[in-house]
């Protein structure tokens, strides 16, 4: 990130989203919102002093909610750049950022600003957001403290963290002596995500090794549908958690409740692989849920702006899993890692790395190469039906306000699925037309064949 902020070819646009999107590949012209920070970017070195001084304090988004931030605050340690914002809706208005801001960088009349910018590609890498747990409360999340996600332990378990790498339970500030982690929750399952999320079993065995390193003598468990460690080096990173002390039970649990007194969590199992030993009840300090993957805010917001297509499970659509898999319906727009479903983060670098590369190859060509192999309008027949817009995978052709079909010959790719749909036969694919293939028929055919039999 920091080499990104200093490269002289690179604009870094932060705390700003996209707000309208037009043009066409090699010409897109997109409106940005700039929304203020109440900080001079040009002034504000990330000293951090400003923070010290604010009396506001909120729960901290970054860490989820485990500690505080103030109404002043830098988002996190390595944020790029190392910037303060002001969050105007806790803040007091009390000014004593200002007066103990060395550089003067505090400008509390800063408005929102937009800005219009032309590019010749685009690349959507939005990544992810976490399956939304605490909207069902299952397993307890969000009502009993000691249940908590994968997520909220790794910030746990970073140096940086609330807790300063140091694992406590919510409740009692206690480290736990025996922990539980639940597998696919909130994937694999027809009431919430039906997809696996891919990441979470490694997820689970990297978390429960940085445990056992800082506590040898914690007791972890693995409670699991399947084990799914597919890529490369996963299987012997699998193995390893297991000769590490690692226990993992083949068990989907549907209950969890809390003892009022210790605050532990008590749950029944029954061991899939040793149902002899029957249904068994289970105490535990703590819980760590590995919740799913779900599509980005950012995604669904470049859908809408952008007009791309989503998958029935929500992530961009690409136009081939294999043979295209970084192109979308758009020519020289181009996604990468989460954006179009879950990936760990050796696939994300790959996937990032063909979308740079196909992006750059539209771009530093100069031009683009189009097939003239397009549908022509013949508007003297088309009745403005849309049946050829409703087909049409790239969004080549709209119908226009005097009800005739229009073809974005850019966009097009030539597959010929609008001219089999309209009723009219008001469209012919160019070098493919239907007086063309008469005339092939009845060559081949002869005497035999008369060229009003066809349509």
């Amino acid at each position: 990130m920091v080499n990104a902020s200093k490269h002289p070819n690179i604009e870094l646009m932060t705390y700003c989203e996209v707000v309208e999107f037009g043009g066409f590949a090699g010409n897109y012209e997109i409106k940005i919102l700039k929304k203020p920070r109440y900080v001079d970017e040009n002034k504000c070195t990330g000293c951090g002093l400003c923070t010290t001084k604010c009396p506001i304090d909120v729960p901290d988004e970054f860490n989820r909610g485990i500690g505080q931030r103030h109404a002043i605050y830098i988002p996190f340690p390595q944020a790029v750049p190392i910037l303060a914002l002001i969050d105007k809706e806790v803040c007091i208005d009390c000014k004593l950022c200002e007066k103990d801001c060395p550089a003067e960088a505090i400008d509390y009349e800063q408005q929102p600003e937009y800005i219009d910018i032309k590019v010749g590609a685009v690349i959507i890498a939005t990544g992810w957001d976490e399956y939304p747990i605490i909207d069902s409360n299952e397993y307890g999340y969000g009502i009993y403290p000691n249940v908590i996600t994968q997520i909220e332990l790794e910030r746990l378990l970073s140096p940086i963290g609330p807790t300063y790498g140091h694992v406590h339970r919510i409740s009692d500030c206690k480290t736990p002596k025996n922990v539980a982690m639940f597998q696919c929750v909130g994937s694999r399952n027809l009431k919430a995500n039906i997809y696996c999320s891919g990441v979470c079993c490694m997820v689970a065995m990297k978390n429960a090794q940085l445990l056992k390193q800082e506590y040898p003598d914690m007791e972890i468990t693995i409670f699991y549908i399947d084990i799914r460690a597919t890529d490369k080096g996963n299987e012997e990173y699998y193995t390893a958690a297991r000769k590490a002390g690692v226990n993992f039970i083949k068990s989907n649990i549907s209950r969890v409740y809390e003892d009022p007194k210790t605050k532990n969590l008590k749950f029944l199992v029954q061991d899939s692989l040793r149902e002899s030993l029957g249904i068994q009840e289970k105490e535990y300090d703590l819980i760590v849920l590995s919740t799913g993957i779900n599509p980005s805010k950012g995604t669904k917001e470049a859908i809408a702006v952008l007009g791309l297509d989503k998958g029935p499970n929500g992530f961009l659509s690409e136009i081939h899993g294999c043979l295209a898999p970084q192109e979308t319906n758009k020519r020289g727009i181009y996604i990468c890692g989460c954006a179009a479903g879950p990936k760990n983060i050796p696939y994300s670098v790959s996937t990032a790395l063909a979308a740079a590369s196909k992006a750059s190859a539209l771009v530093l060509s100069g031009r683009i190469r189009q097939e003239l192999m397009i549908p022509e309008v013949d508007q003297n027949l088309c009745m403005g039906c849309h049946r050829c817009e409703k087909s049409c995978f790239y969004h080549a052709i709209k119908v226009n306000e005097d009800g005739v079909a229009e073809v974005d010959e850019l966009n097009c790719k030539g597959c010929g699925l609008c001219v089999t749909v309209c009723p009219a036969n008001a469209l012919d694919l160019k070098y493919y037309r239907n007086n063309q293939f008469r005339s092939e028929i009845y060559g081949i055919c002869g005497n035999n064949y008369s060229m009003e039999d066809t349509v």
